[in-house]
């Protein structure tokens, strides 16, 4: 009898066990959020996003319309976009940008920085503390950009989702906004030059006849040097010496035909001219005859009456081995803005035909292209397509220039004016 009630009681526990397991009883703290009926039926909302980074983050996600709404926000707090730019052509950019946006007018705030100084300044500027200081920079120099900056943890990288199609990759981090060349340009008014080969420049007749601004003081001048270093470059330069002479170049004192070719081309060149815009009126109005590599929007600068005086020698002839170099400007939002989606915005402006295209911006001058590959040249302009330019222009690769820099510098340092 004792055995029947015993399996009776346990039948009944058992029962008593299956029926809790199928309905749970709610928090004892009364906490509706851990309900499992709750947590199924009214799914958390992800939290907004906090810090700089997170909101980049998901601005590459957001649409226009979306980031102006967010931008109106942050305008609306109390905040101003203060960016720093090495190219002037930035100021027009950012009153298109206020004029397609104009919620935004009067908000964004553009300041040129020397090339010289960029990353000293912006570096003691960033975490200042100091409000309205700078938020985003428009800066050439991908090398120092990564040392003092995007290592250092004071500026990130954005780039939008929707422009990944048409930008290639190794322009999205950091985001590439626009491309400058220098090219070979000659005084013509003792007509034609006979220059079709890098290597002529290393002889004797080019003595003091070929500007070239010093590569310690010009950050993209030193880095198109370090980059004809490398073995794609280094490459091209022997197969331009067989070209020349007529036999293949052979290592002796030089560690590489490039290296050969920076040293001899250092010791012939003039260093008059201390700028890009010196260089192109000081050529310009100068002896025939006189050829200068220096970045080619400077013609803008040269006065009518000279600019026919000068002559892109790619224009008339292929040169062998390069035709010039060209370097990138990179977008960078840094660590302590206050309106990282009104940076989101005008990057994607910057990125689309809209802002790069605009009235009297990048495009609407010779020597700027956009990485954006559905963006062209107009046909009115004097230019070629950015991927003309790729193939016979030393492009800048930043990672090279980045772990090859020391070295290299080292090596042209003590040639400069020898």
């Amino acid at each position: 009898m004792k055995k029947r009630t015993l399996a009776l009681l346990l039948a009944c526990s058992l029962c008593l066990s299956l029926a809790a397991c199928g309905k749970k009883d709610p928090d004892p703290t009364g906490n509706v959020e851990n309900s499992p009926e709750q947590s199924q039926d009214q799914p958390t909302t992800p939290a907004e996003p906090a810090t700089v980074q997170e909101k980049l983050a998901a601005a590459a996600s957001m649409s226009n319309e979306e980031l102006y709404a967010k931008a109106q926000e942050e305008i609306n707090a109390g905040a101003q976009l203060d960016f720093y730019s090495t190219t002037s052509f930035a100021e027009k950019a950012a009153a298109n940008f206020m004029a397609d946006y104009p919620a935004l007018d009067g908000k964004v705030i553009y300041a040129e920085i020397d090339d010289g100084e960029t990353y000293s300044k912006l570096s003691s500027i960033i975490g200042s503390g100091v409000k309205n200081s700078a938020d985003m920079g428009l800066t050439q120099n991908g090398a120092d950009l990564k040392t003092y900056l995007l290592d250092e943890g004071k500026a990130y990288s954005y780039f939008p989702d929707s422009m990944k199609s048409v930008v290639p990759e190794q322009y999205q981090s950091p985001a590439v906004v626009t491309f400058i060349n220098s090219l070979f340009i000659y005084n013509n008014k003792t007509g034609s030059i006979n220059f079709n080969n890098v290597w002529q420049l290393t002889e004797a007749e080019w003595k003091d006849k070929v500007f070239f601004k010093d590569p310690t003081n010009e950050t993209v001048n030193i880095n198109f040097l370090i980059q004809l270093t490398s073995p794609e470059w280094t490459e091209r330069m022997e197969k331009a010496y067989e070209a020349q002479y007529g036999k293949a170049w052979e290592a002796g004192e030089y560690e590489s035909a490039s290296y050969e070719w920076i040293d001899k081309f250092l010791k012939n060149v003039n260093y008059t001219y201390t700028s890009a815009s010196k260089m192109a009126t000081g050529i310009a109005s100068g002896a025939g005859g006189n050829l200068g590599l220096f970045v080619f929007s400077k013609l803008r600068k040269v006065d009518e009456a000279d600019r026919g005086n000068l002559t892109v020698r790619q224009f008339e002839e292929p040169i062998e081995g390069f035709a010039g170099f060209m370097y990138s400007i990179y977008a960078t939002v840094f660590s302590d803005t206050d309106c990282p989606y009104t940076c989101a915005l005008f990057i994607n402006y910057l990125l689309d035909e809209a802002g790069f295209a605009g009235p009297k911006s990048w495009n609407s001058s010779q020597g700027y292209y956009s990485p954006n590959t559905s963006i062209e040249k107009p046909n009115d302009i004097e230019d070629e397509a950015y991927s003309y330019w790729a193939e016979c222009l030393v492009v800048e690769d930043q990672e090279f220039i980045y772990d090859n820099y020391a070295k290299v510098y080292e090596f042209i340092s003590v040639r400069v004016g020898g």
